[in-house]
């Protein structure tokens, strides 16, 4: 069976024969394991044995090969560092269908083709399978006004939405800041001013996490994980490629619609995930096909530029393509417009600029 993290503490009313805790979430992974091994440990499973590594011989048969000093039942704890291979699924699985006495508890990164290899589908079936995904940031005031409670912890709504902001994609400091918080205020209620005190910025940000809030239309979010992978130290070429390679599937898109195709119909012929789609579909609502070849080409300049064959501030100019994909001005705060011109300019249609647009970037 395979459960949520939250789901958890219900389910282990059954000793199962395996239990496999996969995912790169670290807080919710560790607190999975541990729930197990002391559930184990009420049903009698004292003594526990750590699989570190295997080579091709299979460890599960040398462990039942020895004999329990203590118990006539034990935890055996296999950790995977990298996806599981094959050979070792087949050992999982003979494991399973050998009917042991010994429990098996495997830990393991986030699953991916394993899925749909015979040994998943029979731990799946016959144990309990926890997958500790990242609380994404619609979920995340809820993930931890709950946790606030369970610590005595009262928040505000400003000082939730700042701590929100301060732990962004990592749980662990999360819970770790709640933990000092209940201890700080002595029952007082938590305001954002004691968060911007005592919080310090926790939050961990992907590139994908980026271009999600790019496409979302949330500015604020994206420039300040924009702020932060540039702290971080992350090469800048990596932000750039990934929301070039959006522009471009919007560009492309837009496009294609402009000459009669449906939205729906381009989604379901590239089969974009059902969670993907409303991302797409918030976008494609902000933007023209001249818009999106614009700022393709702008990431193709900054491109050239973190390669040294360019020259631009590519952070502040990464920071303006954020403004412009989520459709504000990054010169907002000036109100001017510029004076109209005494001579006019010659007319282009919109397909001979758009003509154009594509041939300076070698697209036609």
């Amino acid at each position: 069976m395979k459960i949520y993290p939250e789901q958890l503490e219900k389910n282990l009313n059954t000793l199962y024969p395996v239990y496999l805790v996969a995912g790169d979430e670290p807080l919710q992974k560790m607190e999975a394991v541990d729930a197990i091994r002391a559930y184990c440990k009420q049903q009698g499973l004292l003594e526990r044995q750590i699989i570190e590594e295997a080579g091709t011989s299979n460890p599960l048969t040398d462990q039942a090969g020895t004999m329990s000093l203590f118990a006539e039942s034990r935890l055996l704890e296999w950790r995977f560092d990298k996806s599981i291979k094959k050979a070792h699924g087949e050992f999982i699985q003979s494991f399973i269908n050998s009917e042991p006495q010994d429990v098996l508890l495997i830990t393991a990164p986030k699953l991916s083709s394993e899925k749909r290899l015979a040994w998943y589908k029979t731990v799946e079936q016959k144990g309990l399978v926890v997958e500790a995904w990242p609380v994404p940031a619609e979920r995340l005031g809820n993930w931890l006004s709950t946790r606030a409670r369970k610590l005595g912890v009262a928040l505000e709504p400003d000082a939730l939405a700042t701590l929100i902001e301060r732990c962004e994609g990592n749980l662990l400091a999360a819970q770790q800041d709640l933990q000092m918080l209940s201890l700080l205020s002595d029952g007082q209620p938590v305001s954002s001013h004691n968060i911007k005190e005592y919080v310090g910025d926790n939050a961990r940000y992907s590139v994908y996490e980026l271009s999600d809030a790019c496409l979302s239309g949330q500015t604020d979010r994206a420039l300040r994980m924009l702020a932060t992978l540039q702290a971080e130290g992350v090469y800048p070429l990596v932000p750039i490629n990934q929301l070039l390679r959006e522009c471009q599937l919007l560009a492309d898109w837009a496009e294609k619609m402009a000459k009669g195709e449906t939205l729906a119909n381009i989604m379901q012929s590239q089969r974009v995930w059902p969670k993907r789609q409303k991302i797409l579909q918030v976008a494609m609502g902000k933007g023209s096909v001249k818009k999106w070849y614009a700022l393709v080409q702008r990431l193709t300049y900054l491109d050239k530029s973190a390669k040294g064959q360019a020259d631009a501030d590519v952070w502040q100019e990464l920071a303006h393509v954020v403004c412009l994909m989520t459709n504000r001005n990054p010169l907002r705060g000036s109100g001017a417009k510029p004076a109209a011109s005494k001579a006019s300019a010659p007319k282009v249609t919109a397909e001979q600029g758009l003509s154009d647009l594509k041939k300076s970037l070698g697209m036609n």
